[in-house]
C-alpha cells in the first residue's frame, strides 16, 4: 500500500511542477506540510506544491473586490422594485375594500 501511495504522490509532483522548483527545507509552509504528511517527504511535497499553486491563484484575483458591487446592485434594484410592488398591491387592495376612490 505504501509503494502505491508513493507512486501516486510522485506522479502528482511530476505533473504539478518541474523538479527544479524544490522548496527550501527551512520554509515554514514546507515544515507545516511535512508535519501534516507525518514525515513522508513525497506527500509533503505534493501538499506544499498544491498550497503554493492555490495561493498564487488567490493573489492574482481578489474575488471579493471584483464581485461585491456588480452582485449587490441588481439585488438592491430587485428588492426595491419588489418592495414598491408589494406596497402598491396592499394599497390597491385596501383602497378597493375601503372605498377610497
Amino acid at each position: 500500500m505504501e509503494a502505491t501511495g508513493n507512486l501516486f504522490y510522485s506522479k502528482i509532483i511530476s505533473i504539478l511542477e518541474p523538479k527544479s522548483a524544490n522548496p527550501d527545507p527551512k520554509d515554514p509552509i514546507y515544515q507545516e506540510c511535512l508535519k501534516k504528511a507525518e514525515g513522508n517527504e513525497l506527500r509533503a511535497m505534493a501538499i506544499y506544491r498544491h498550497r503554493k499553486s492555490s495561493s498564487n491563484q488567490l493573489q492574482k484575483e481578489d474575488l471579493d473586490k471584483r464581485e461585491k458591487w456588480p452582485m449587490l446592485m441588481p439585488l438592491l434594484i430587485l428588492y426595491t422594485l419588489g418592495t414598491i410592488g408589494v406596497l402598491a398591491l396592499v394599497f390597491g387592495f385596501l383602497a378597493s375594500r375601503l372605498n377610497w376612490w
